[in-house]
């Protein structure tokens, strides 16, 4: 992490600036890899306040202990429901239960495989799209360059903390972000931190 760090300062002065202003981040990662993914289909178009409130219906529905796939599967479509999900992500969240159940999905077969090969094993499931694979590269995963482009919050971000139109196309962002290879996972938490602070 600390070489990390010196490098985004030492790359990007923008970046190191705003992370002068911010605490140090703690980057942690669970070992409950479903539960990442269960986290993230929850999280989709939502805000982090709604979705932590369904998140934590959904687990008071799922029992003490920690979230599998057997609970999710075991749980009717109507008590999904009854925790806010929508029809769809009722569906969605079975879906990723069934093929962490069947061991499709488990942290040694995403040993060996790149970022892109997760990515595309993951979007094999009907309901994880290109940004819920990333949000599991980041927080499952913890691969460290990873830039979740689709994410309206690191978007707006880097609008407000490079001072750049509202516009502003992707191919810019992208630039941006390159200067933060091969960290740019921690440069997106940072920017998605200064957006939570501000």
């Amino acid at each position: 992490m600390e070489s990390a760090i010196a490098h985004l300062r030492a790359r990007d002065p923008v970046l190191g600036a705003l992370m002068e202003r911010l605490s140090p981040y703690e980057w942690r990662a669970t070992r409950n890899l479903f539960e990442v993914m269960l986290r993230t289909i929850v999280s989709q178009q939502l805000s982090t306040k709604a979705a932590d409130s369904i998140y934590a219906r959904l687990a008071a529905a799922m029992g003490a202990g920690r979230p599998v796939p057997g609970r999710i599967l075991a749980l009717p479509d109507e008590a999904l429901r009854s925790c806010g999900l929508s029809r769809s992500k009722t569906a969605y969240v079975k879906n990723v239960a069934r093929h962490f159940e069947s061991d499709r999905h488990t942290p040694r077969s995403f040993a060996g495989l790149d970022d892109s090969a997760v990515i595309e094993s993951l979007t094999s499931i009907k309901g994880v799209g290109e940004w819920s694979a990333h949000m599991f590269l980041i927080f499952g995963l913890r691969r460290p360059d990873v830039f979740p482009i689709g994410d309206l919050g690191l978007r707006n971000a880097m609008l407000r903390v490079y001072g750049l139109r509202a516009n502003t196309k992707p191919p810019r962002l992208h630039r941006i972000a390159d200067a933060w290879r091969p960290y740019r996972s921690l440069g997106t938490l940072y920017m998605w931190r200064s957006y939570d602070a501000e």
